[in-house]
């Protein structure tokens, strides 16, 4: 693996980045990305950003997110015309 620190190489290692913080890299891949880390804020940057995104995904996994109030209204009116419907329709037998 050859690292630049041009622009264009930065966004190409995202892969690599993800390996880096999964734990997946050789020993010699990880020297030769920290080294292109430390020559590059770009990179750093980029780096950075990921661990934020994988940061908040995992929060996000926590917590689902909440419906939108009308949207949630419109569900448990539905829910509750469907159970009316399966109390009547067995009632009816």
């Amino acid at each position: 693996m050859m690292l630049t620190s041009d622009h264009h190489s930065c966004h190409e290692l995202i892969d690599l980045l993800n390996d880096y913080l999964d734990g997946e890299l050789s020993a010699t891949e990880c020297s030769e990305l920290e080294e292109q880390l430390r020559r590059c804020p770009d990179c750093r940057q980029l780096l950075a950003s990921l661990r934020q995104t994988i940061s908040l995904l995992h929060h996000l996994e926590d917590e689902p997110l909440p419906l939108p109030p009308a949207l949630e209204e419109r569900l448990i009116v539905q829910m509750q015309q469907r159970l009316r419907a399966k109390i009547n329709d067995r009632n009816a037998q």
